[in-house]
């Protein structure tokens, strides 16, 4: 009773925000990625929010999710040419903040999701 006390305390404080800034937040008051997600259930974008279609290349798949933050996950697999089988293992496609498009490539889906949380919370794109 008390954590759900706390938690809506934290989402009164932190509504309006962000979720990147909400999520700083938290990882910033020493909580974890565990925790973020007890507070705001649903709203960390994980592997299962993603929307496969086929890959424009004719074989394979895509998909593409852009966070509040301006920053994009773009996962694909399962054609030649790419990190990954599409079923098991995917290659992620990031902004690495500089304009450049960084690749990570046989990723499981666990470890898509991680790192989809860590573009979550980067500040947002500024090529000003």
């Amino acid at each position: 009773m008390e954590e759900e006390k706390y938690i809506q305390k934290l989402r009164n404080t932190l509504d309006g925000f962000p979720n990147y800034s909400k999520f700083k937040t938290l990882l910033g008051m020493g909580h974890d990625k565990a925790f973020i997600e007890k507070v705001y259930p649903n709203v960390i974008k994980t592997f299962e929010d993603l929307e496969f279609r086929p890959h424009r290349l004719g074989s394979g798949v895509q998909a593409i999710l852009t966070f509040d933050n301006g920053h994009f996950a773009s996962v694909v697999g399962g054609h030649s040419g790419l990190y990954g089988d599409g079923k098991t293992t995917f290659e992620l496609g990031f902004d690495d903040g500089d304009g450049n498009i960084d690749v990570m490539g046989y990723l499981s889906p666990e470890e898509i999701t991680e790192e989809m949380f860590k573009i979550q919370i980067k500040d947002p794109l500024n090529y000003g």
